[in-house]
């Protein structure tokens, strides 16, 4: 296999250059970098398989073996990358059109993202568009949260998401009548008055319930009826003629509107209105009339392809084509709408922003650049398997954008006076690390970073007194120091708050932009107050 092959090349070269012992953690390092796509776990267990193979053998053998890979050329590089997402044979013949349709009832997440981000990338590659269809069918039980359309646009844009025109599917609440009453008249749908559970056992011997056979005029009527709201709710069903016989009982008959007697919609265009449509029916019709020619979505939307087909039958159109995969996962991250929103309302999470969810405006506030969730999404491609982003991914890939990006300051979570004694140039009071004392005696020599070498006269509880004995580099233990520090406030991952002293020169820095403070690890200016900034911490 390649990645065991690779694992015993690199530690062979990591031998070779360590008098003869490889490491694990560097041969992981190496395969990490070959093989993204496996997880640390995997990865760890070949390396240590590897390092041990190569630990074994005699020092002449590992610099034959050495030799032989560096006359092949040693250096090991990726596999050259293949295309993430499959071709579209189809693209010649027809304009790809794709469509990103989420319900607004709660925060855009990395979970949903999955399908915006490869609807955007295909219709992008075939020279097509992509819409936006907010699915706000739902008046009590899912609905739309404030503001959601400005929401879902600031992220998608964030991401990289083009998008041609938005829809709202409650504002097409007539048209949606329109071929309900076609499908009543067609003989492809009827209206169903008989108790859920009497047509549920029915449905559930393939056998029609009473309401079925009746004729299209008395269907007809009953649908008026709805709409009139003489039919209240719980009364009456509009459901779609399938096959009763066919294997899946959720296929037969599937509802496709239903009576609501007080919508609570804050959409004043529905306002009135007591007839809601299935998702499945309204997600139907949109495809068709807004000329959706691709969909991609999750795969428990399968089954609704097979239940929507019948209706496009009746209508004799072609159904559009279609790509479905899995859920995907990160490990101690919130990825559930219903979770996070109902988090939110009980006061677990600050927010949408929130860094222990999964939020599109979590990852954003954190520092994470939109083209890393891009990438780790597309990598994933459209297979049907559910499938696990890895923490590590992220972070190395994220790591790479911003590094560049950082200004390298000192960090000081308890500070304390270190006094120097005969200083130069007026360096006599510095602030310093009280925890990094803790592991020094008195008498002991220390060099403060990039400054000049002290010696420890005195420890106390919030004082450190030493002596100036040079300037020259010496191999003592490094401390690190400011003259005047900046009071900061930092958001860690777990939502919790660290607070500390950092380099002065943080003051320069503008929201937004990013610092990589020693010890701690990266993090982005969120707020800059009077006396303090506050910081999100990113990752190590």
């Amino acid at each position: 296999m390649p990645v065991e092959e690779d694992a015993y090349k690199y530690a062979i070269k990591n031998a070779a250059l360590h008098s003869g012992k490889a490491g694990v953690g560097p041969v992981i390092g190496k395969l990490k970098a070959l093989h993204p796509k496996l997880n640390i776990p995997k990865l760890t267990q070949i390396a240590v398989v590897a390092v041990q193979k190569v630990n074994s053998m005699e020092k002449a053998g590992i610099e034959k073996e050495f030799a032989k890979f560096e006359k092949q050329g040693y250096e090991l590089k990726p596999k050259e990358k293949t295309e993430a997402l499959p071709p579209l044979e189809w693209a010649a013949r027809e304009k790809v059109v794709t469509r990103y349709a989420p319900n607004p009832n709660g925060p855009f997440h990395l979970g949903n993202a999955r399908a915006a981000i490869i609807s955007d990338e295909f219709a992008k590659k075939h020279r097509g568009k992509m819409l936006l269809r907010f699915d706000d069918t739902d008046p009590k039980v899912k609905k739309p949260i404030e503001n959601a359309e400005a929401l879902f646009k600031e992220d998608l844009q964030w991401l990289g998401c083009k998008i041609e025109e938005t829809y709202f599917a409650s504002d097409r609440l007539e048209l949606y009548y329109k071929y309900m009453k076609e499908a009543i008249r067609r003989e492809a749908a009827y209206v169903c008055t008989c108790p859920v559970e009497e047509w549920r056992e029915k449905t559930k011997a393939k056998k029609p319930c009473e309401c079925r056979n009746l004729g299209r005029r008395e269907h007809a009527k009953r649908f008026e009826k709805m709409l009139k709201n003489e039919f209240k709710e719980g009364q009456a069903v509009l459901r779609i003629k399938t096959d009763l016989e066919h294997k899946d009982p959720s296929v037969r008959d599937w509802w496709a509107a239903k009576v609501v007697d007080k919508p609570e919609h804050p959409n004043q265009k529905a306002k009135g209105k007591h007839v809601w449509p299935s998702y499945n029916f309204a997600s139907a019709i949109d495809d068709h009339a807004l000329g959706v020619s691709l969909i991609v979505r999750g795969q428990e939307h399968e089954q609704n392809k097979t239940k929507q087909e019948f209706l496009y039958k009746c209508f004799k159109w072609k159904y559009p084509h279609c790509f479905h995969f899995g859920r995907i996962s990160l490990q101690g991250i919130v990825l559930s709408t219903s979770r996070i929103k109902e988090g939110i309302e009980k006061g677990l999470y600050t927010g949408w922003d929130d860094p222990r969810l999964g939020t599109i405006r979590a990852f954003r506030r954190r520092g994470f650049k939109a083209a890393v969730l891009r990438q780790a999404i597309l990598d994933l491609g459209v297979n049907t398997n559910d499938a696990g982003i890895q923490w590590a991914k992220l972070i190395d890939l994220n790591k790479k954008l911003i590094e560049p990006l950082s200004e390298r300051l000192s960090f000081i979570a308890e500070p304390m006076v270190l006094e120097v004694h005969m200083a130069p140039n007026g360096m006599n009071k510095l602030v310093v690390d009280k925890k990094q004392f803790e592991n020094f005696k008195e008498g002991e020599v220390v060099r403060l970073r990039q400054l000049f070498n002290v010696k420890i006269n005195k420890i106390d509880p919030l004082q450190v007194f030493a002596e100036f004995i040079g300037e020259g580099k010496i191999n003592k233990p490094i401390v690190n120091w400011f003259k005047q520090g900046k009071d900061i406030e930092i958001v860690m991952d777990d939502a919790g708050k660290v607070l500390g002293l950092a380099d002065e020169r943080i003051e320069e820095r503008k929201e937004g932009q990013y610092v990589q403070l020693d010890g701690l690890g990266f993090c982005i200016v969120d707020e800059k107050q009077e006396g303090k900034v506050l910081l999100r911490f990113a990752h190590k």
